[in-house]
């Protein structure tokens, strides 16, 4: 990733509200990560229906599986490392245009057949933070090859202006898809190592894992901010929001109905 490199890819960044970033990992960091995301994915207690780290959606036989651990730094000082890396926290401050603190992380693993997420706009769930959108953003780590056939995330290029208004029936919610243009959108080809780096206003969507393998990725995302306490901050609120919406107890509600 060389300065030429690095002036494109914030040229891009703030034209289409996305780019991506190449060499920031080598073939070892990746296999490291990849081996580590293995041993988390089998630790003791995380599919169990209350686990607040756990979100679940539906395989593709009706059932609900787990998908994520939010938050996992906690738990893996080699992804904690990955998030830090120092070559991707200077090329984030070079897009950006300022040093950035870790805001959260995530790490996502989409099983063949499982499917994506609806169009949105992560600022919409960020306004709390009373920061400008321009100081947002999210990287996507890829640790293995991805596209649109294994459920990589497409982006509506130059959409990242303005927050969109949801649908008619739900105007504070996520973005009503009408609003966009669907020639817009753009599926990117990565690599593994390669980062993904997303504006908080850009829209974007994922569809089905129709591949073989998981789709893995960690997703760390960042705000240009002088405190130092901003990931501890958003973890505090986002417990306390997950257990008064009972997010993630999705799971534990179709099993309890279930009861007989």
């Amino acid at each position: 990733m060389t300065a030429t490199d690095l002036t494109e890819q914030t040229e891009q960044y703030w034209k289409d509200g996305y780019t991506v970033l190449r060499g920031v990992y080598d073939e070892a960091q990746v296999e490291t990560l990849r081996a580590e995301s293995e041993r988390l994915w089998e630790l003791e207690g995380l599919d169990d229906d209350l686990n607040l780290r756990t979100e679940f959606r539906r395989g593709p036989d009706g059932t609900h599986v787990f998908d994520r651990l939010d938050p996992v730094l906690d738990i893996s000082p080699a992804l904690n490392g990955a998030a830090r890396h120092p070559r991707l926290l200077a090329a984030l401050a070079t897009i950006l245009g300022g040093d950035s603190k870790l805001l959260k992380c995530k790490l996502i693993r989409k099983e063949p057949g499982v499917n994506g997420y609806a169009v949105h706009q992560d600022f919409l769930y960020w306004t709390w933070l009373e920061t400008e959108p321009d100081a947002l953003c999210t990287a996507v780590i890829n640790l293995y090859p991805c596209d649109e056939r294994s459920g990589g995330i497409g982006f509506y290029r130059g959409a990242h202006r303005q927050l969109i208004p949801g649908p008619p029936d739900n105007p504070e919610g996520d973005c009503d898809p009408a609003r966009l243009d669907e020639s817009d959108i753009v599926f990117p080809a990565l690599e593994a190592g390669d980062v993904l780096v997303f504006h908080a206003l850009t829209p974007h969507r994922s569809g089905r894992n129709d591949s073989e393998l998981p789709r893995t990725v960690l997703l760390p995302s960042y705000c240009v901010s002088d405190d130092d306490a901003l990931y501890q901050r958003y973890y505090k609120r986002e417990v306390v929001r997950r257990c008064q919406e009972l997010v993630g107890f999705e799971r534990y509600f179709e099993r309890n109905d279930a009861l007989v």
